[in-house]
């Protein structure tokens, strides 16, 4: 069976949630690390995804300049998991969304702590 290309943004070094998204993903063989910006200081978080084994070319400095090298690749990522403070949930998901990728969340009712803006956003990305 063919892996799926995983991509992540946030989860970075310390973070508490991206060692059990990225143990999850590894759990099943299904998934492939393919591509992050894990950390919102750019330099860190490429650092760090190249040494958890991500290709210089795919370790991006922020979620936009993920967006944008992956959106045009003939490889490109089959889905994302957006592992950001909340706050930030909305605008990251809708964004890939509108681009075409499948986006993995874990809140998907409640992104945004009670308004359920992530339902919002697949909504408006399904029209």
């Amino acid at each position: 069976m063919t892996k799926l290309k995983w991509g992540m943004i946030g989860g970075g070094e310390g973070s508490q949630i991206g060692p059990a998204h990225r143990l999850g993903a590894q759990a099943d063989g299904l998934f492939e690390f393919a591509a992050g910006a894990l950390d919102h200081r750019a330099e860190e978080g490429r650092d760090y995804a190249r040494r958890l084994g991500i290709s210089a070319d795919r370790a991006y400095g922020d979620w936009q300049e993920m967006l944008e090298g992956e959106k045009n690749r003939e490889d490109r990522i089959d889905l994302v998991t957006v592992a950001t403070p909340n706050a930030t949930h909305f605008e990251i998901t809708k964004a890939f969304l509108e681009a075409g990728f499948n986006v993995l969340m874990r809140k998907a009712d409640d992104d945004d702590g009670g308004g359920g803006r992530g339902n919002r956003a697949r909504r408006q990305c399904d029209r």
